[in-house]
């Protein structure tokens, strides 16, 4: 019996690899959507700054649009001067030439601005597409990582599960089926020790005698509180030292 217990424990341990495996392979999927969500998040930062230059750039089209409107009003307001009549005519023309310069000047100045803000936005724009060429080949790496990763994981499960089929070829059918039940409703500890006269599985007390036949090792015996199957870790320790 006591082997019986070995290879039940062992089948555990083998199923908690499985389980273990399963759960990384798992979360491939996860890892590699977050690495896309990364990369998209990247790309729009970058359509994000180059739609920027492209406004202020449509903005200074405009403004030069409205510069050179207001320099044809100035050279046509100059050439007025021709048929001025007298003095007043000639005051009232003077102030319409500087408050269109004026505006010109102001048209100017907004121009200025705008070239400093393209030439910064080209910067950024510059900045963000190194960026997003780092990230990229960063993001590109991890993939293969996690990807290799996977493959190994693949090929561990596949070793774990062959070893599997071996424990439980050991094990007798009606035992092996208390097992597979018990670890679908256990959270996965079908076998528990036996340690203080409580069960590692639940942490419930076990009556003494129960505790006192658990320690010998000789039958299968479950918890009386969790119906988990306990043993006796020293004993089968010793045993197969």
């Amino acid at each position: 019996m006591e082997e019986k217990l070995s290879l039940l424990i062992q089948l555990q341990e083998i199923d908690a690899k499985i389980r273990t495996h399963i759960a990384q392979k798992n979360r491939l999927p996860e890892i590699l959507t977050t690495l896309e969500l990364r990369r998209v998040s990247i790309n729009d930062d970058l359509d994000k700054v180059k739609e920027t230059l492209l406004a202020e750039q449509k903005i200074k089209r405009d403004r030069d649009k409205d510069l050179e409107t207001g320099v044809q009003k100035v050279e046509k307001l100059k050439t007025r001067s021709s048929e001025i009549k007298n003095n007043k005519e000639y005051q009232a023309l003077l102030k319409e030439i500087e408050a269109a310069e004026q505006e010109n000047k102001a048209i100017e100045d907004d121009i200025l601005g705008l070239m400093e803000k393209i030439d910064a936005a080209a910067g950024r724009i510059t900045a963000a597409e190194q960026r997003a060429k780092e990230e990229a080949a960063e993001i590109q790496v991890e993939q293969k990582q996690h990807e290799a990763a996977f493959a190994k994981l693949e090929e561990e499960l596949k070793e774990i599960e062959e070893e599997r089929q071996k424990a439980i070829a050991r094990i007798p059918k009606q035992l092996l089926s208390q097992y597979q039940k018990l670890l679908g409703t256990k959270a996965g500890i079908a076998i528990a020790e036996a340690r203080g006269e409580s069960c590692s599985g639940c942490y419930m007390s076990i009556p003494p005698q129960v505790y006192v036949n658990v320690k010998k090792n000789e039958d299968i015996i479950n918890c009386p509180n969790c119906g988990r199957i306990l043993y006796f870790k020293e004993t089968i320790t010793q045993n197969n030292a």
